[in-house]
């Protein structure tokens, strides 16, 4: 049983970020903006600073930039104590910001890093799942390696046995791996998943999904798509819940979000919450479905704004909110993000809780 003080541990990689200034090129910097981020570390950042029990596993090298990384996440309240040190270096990425039609740039430099060489063997997981009561990863951690993939595979197995709550965001990868390679490890680990989020570009590429466009332009129009891709997701695999962000992005900096939770007949997880709340948008025989509202949101930076929702949502599944309440709540955390700049969505409970409560529209100073 999920409560507030429940511990999530989350598994992936982190990296050092490095960014050019002031929205330049690559081409023109002459220095960049050095910060620590990732799909995973992102989200047990966010867990954290809204004050829940996150902790990371990972494997990160035993030298002087592996140790920065790790006092990054730990300064914020991640527990690290879980993370594997081995091998050289540490994986990183330049993340370019873009500007009106320009859009933003990401460069890896992740191959040979630590967790890209590792053995899945390197990661004890009866000793690393001890006193886990969440067990959180996404599509970026089985792209990184065959061997992390069977990591994954293994984690998912060993959470099952132990009757531990699983979650998964697709966050397919392009610059990762194919859709078919995706669409192959997820289809192994999924059926062990009981939380899945897939958002508009994940579906189609990811999973192989045929009944979304993927649409960054206009996908709140096709919100009803998504019901059905959940509904498919949860028939074919087993899982008890699918979230989707769903968006209209006309540039870089305006766009427009959404999102959707969809709760499969059976499902646990929101047992004795439906009624304390709005009524689904929707149901039917196999389950019901909550939308959000929708914001339009100036952005600042566009990254891990998807970690920021992962993150929003289990904090929401860890404090018993009903469904309508969970899914405004996830929305509120994740456009939040796109007004921070870097990886870290350093927002509170209460900021986040305000944001929803108000739909974006408090804009007054907090004194």
């Amino acid at each position: 049983m999920l409560s507030a003080t429940s511990t999530v541990l989350v598994f992936g990689e982190i990296m050092m970020r490095l960014s050019p200034p002031n929205q330049l090129r690559i081409e023109q910097a002459k220095s960049f903006d050095v910060n620590f981020g990732g799909a995973e570390a992102n989200a047990a950042l966010s867990l954290a600073y809204q004050g829940d029990n996150a902790a990371f596993v990972s494997v990160v090298p035993q030298n002087r930039i592996g140790e920065c990384a790790l006092r990054y996440l730990r300064s914020y309240g991640v527990d690290t104590s879980r993370v594997v040190r081995e091998g050289d270096r540490l994986g990183s990425y330049i993340f370019e910001v873009g500007a009106s039609v320009r859009g933003n740039g990401c460069v890896y430099d992740r191959k040979y890093s630590a967790i890209n060489l590792a053995s899945h063997e390197a990661l004890d997981w009866d000793a690393i799942l001890e006193g886990v009561d969440l067990f959180y990863f996404s599509g970026v951690t089985p792209a990184v390696s065959e061997e992390m993939a069977v990591a994954c595979e293994e984690a998912l197995k060993a959470c099952r046995a132990r009757g531990i709550v699983t979650a998964c965001d697709v966050n397919y990868r392009g610059k990762m791996w194919s859709p078919e390679r995706s669409q192959e490890v997820m289809a192994r680990l999924l059926p062990h998943v009981d939380i899945v989020i897939a958002n508009d570009e994940d579906a189609p590429a990811g999973l192989g999904m045929t009944c979304v466009s993927g649409s960054l332009k206009n996908g709140i129009a096709e919100r009803d798509d998504y019901v059905e891709m959940a509904r498919q997701i949860c028939a074919k695999y087993g899982c008890s819940q699918v979230l989707s962000v769903i968006r209209d992005i006309a540039s870089v900096e305006d766009s427009r979000w959404m999102a959707m939770l969809y709760s499969a007949a059976g499902d646990t997880l929101l047992a004795g919450r439906a009624n304390a709340n709005a009524a689904p948008a929707g149901s039917d025989d196999a389950g019901a479905w909550w939308f959000s509202p929708v914001y339009d949101v100036h952005v600042l930076e566009g990254v891990a704004a998807g970690d920021a929702f992962s993150g929003a949502y289990l904090h929401a599944l860890l404090h018993g909110y009903a469904p309508q309440t969970a899914i405004d709540y996830a929305i509120a955390g994740s456009v939040l993000k796109l007004t921070i700049h870097g990886d870290s969505n350093l927002v509170t409970e209460t900021e986040i809780a305000a944001v929803a409560a108000s739909a974006g529209g408090g804009t007054r100073v907090a004194r």
